[in-house]
């Protein structure tokens, strides 16, 4: 009787399930499709090709453009991507570069259209835009565009992939007690611990970070993209995280995709204590403190059904102490800085924008905060660049990754 009763529940769940595969899928072949339509009729079709080849060229800008949906396909993954590392990188490489020339296409097509205008202007000006608009799209152009958007491709897969720089930032806070200057918090970011950011990355990672002896570790989500069974190996070396306060977890959107009841025990386990819709209070330096943290905005969605982000509860009980929160996301900075005793927010979940033109998009859709310090009335936010980045689309142009350091005084 029991397996009746639960199997419509498991069939239910294994449908949603699938449903949400699907539509990943589906989102993923639309943004592969995009990319690939602009970077053909903006740049594939200008090229002095025959048409058999400019068809190779097409259909191949497409493989690489679809590159997440293609390798799900065939080896799938729990929150990334489980394919041999260097398949990865090569397959990253091409992505970005079918990236950057859509980019770099659409950019052309901009001045070309501006070049054009011109040129219809009179005497020797519009002879130089005449001039300048046939120079656009001449081969030589073109082979030049291909050139830089292979460098770029390389430079963002490189700052991507690399073990991130330990960055120092001081912060000084108006309701921060004058007995906790210079106390140091080392902020472990969007770790996306995986097949790209493996094993030997988190030893070098865990390194960096202990050879500044911080006084408290903390880490504000999206620590992993895999089941247990996948990354238990790679996620070993966080065991070797110390800190004379304390080591400090709250869990991000990729946990939940990559089972978060499963890793809760195996954080446990590492001595990362996870902090979800609850507190602690610490004592550095004999003064009390509130570390708090809320779970993440995904965990509302109907697949999951766990408790969202909840202030009023992870507060509850707390004493009347200065509080730095952790929440995964920036966007809810503005409704966390109405409670007065929450001082400092620490997220993650962005990447620091990942590329130029992107960043504008990733601020938009939260809420203005990117990267960086800001001010949210009296509330102050840090949102970190991160350590890694989900694997499906690791790329960093003049946004690095790093390792961040705060050290916070009294204004």
């Amino acid at each position: 009787a029991s397996v009746r009763r639960k199997g419509p529940k498991m069939k239910r769940r294994w449908q949603e399930s699938t449903i949400v595969r699907e539509r990943i899928r589906e989102m993923f072949v639309a943004f592969g499709l995009i990319l690939a339509l602009g970077v053909i009729f903006g740049y594939v079709f200008f090229l002095p090709l025959t048409w058999p080849t400019r068809l190779a060229l097409a259909l191949t800008v497409y493989a690489l453009a679809s590159r997440v949906a293609i390798l799900r396909y065939f080896f799938g993954g729990v929150g990334g991507i489980e394919a041999p590392k260097w398949l990865l990188y090569v397959t990253s490489f091409g992505q970005g570069l079918v990236v950057l020339l859509f980019i770099l296409a659409l950019i052309r097509l901009l001045a070309f259209g501006l070049c054009f205008l011109f040129s219809l202007g009179p005497g020797t000006w519009g002879r130089f835009f005449l001039a300048a608009k046939s120079v656009i799209f001449a081969p030589y152009g073109s082979v030049g565009l291909l050139i830089l958007a292979s460098l770029l491709s390389a430079q963002a897969l490189y700052q991507a992939g690399r073990v991130p720089k330990v960055v120092k930032t001081e912060i000084a806070l108006s309701s921060w007690p004058q007995a906790l200057n210079g106390l140091t918090l080392a902020i472990l970011a969007d770790a996306h611990i995986s097949r790209f950011f493996d094993r030997p990355w988190v030893e070098e990672v865990v390194k960096r970070t202990m050879a500044e002896k911080p006084d408290l570790i903390l880490l504000p989500g999206d620590l992993v993209d895999g089941s247990v069974s996948q990354r238990a190996d790679d996620v070993a070396p966080l065991a070797n995280l110390k800190a004379p306060y304390g080591v400090y977890a709250i869990d991000g959107n990729h946990e939940y995709y990559s089972g978060l009841l499963e890793w809760l025990p195996v954080f446990e386990k590492l001595g990362l204590k996870t902090l979800s819709n609850s507190h602690v209070v610490i004592f550095p330096k004999g003064s009390p403190l509130v570390l708090a943290g809320v779970t993440d905005l995904t965990a509302l969605e109907p697949r999951f059904n766990l408790p969202g982000p909840d202030l009023a509860k992870a507060l509850d009980g707390a004493p009347n102490a200065p509080v730095i929160l952790m929440e995964h996301r920036p966007v809810r900075a503005r409704l966390n800085a109405k409670d007065p005793r929450v001082i400092l927010q620490l997220s993650g979940h962005t990447h620091g924008g990942m590329l130029p033109i992107l960043k504008t998009l990733v601020a938009r859709v939260n809420d203005g905060f990117v990267v960086g310090c800001y001010n949210v009335a009296d509330l102050k936010l840090f949102v970190a660049p991160g350590l890694g980045l989900w694997n499906g689309f690791p790329m960093r142009l003049f946004d690095p990754s790093e390792i961040s350091f705060l050290t916070i005084y009294s204004t």
